[in-house]
């Protein structure tokens, strides 16, 4: 169990061509963990777009994810 005292780093590495529910959906049962903190990371520090056009904005490119990111 996480507790209150930790807080629980989420990174999630999002390119072009998926589909939005493969980040999203994770995100929505993930971000209700109270000391949570979720981000998109990608290849590219560009927007990347899903396979219907949707364009998700990445916090950071993954190069410079925080070693304590799962």
């Amino acid at each position: 169990m996480i507790t209150t005292a930790r807080h629980l780093k989420i990174g999630f590495l999002t390119f072009d061509d998926r589909d939005q529910i493969d980040p999203t959906g994770p995100f929505e049962v993930l971000a209700r963990i109270p000391t949570s903190n979720y981000r998109f990371y990608g290849t590219t520090n560009q927007t990347v777009r899903d396979i219907a056009g949707l364009e998700l904005a990445t916090a950071a490119h993954l190069a410079v994810v925080p070693a304590s990111t799962v």
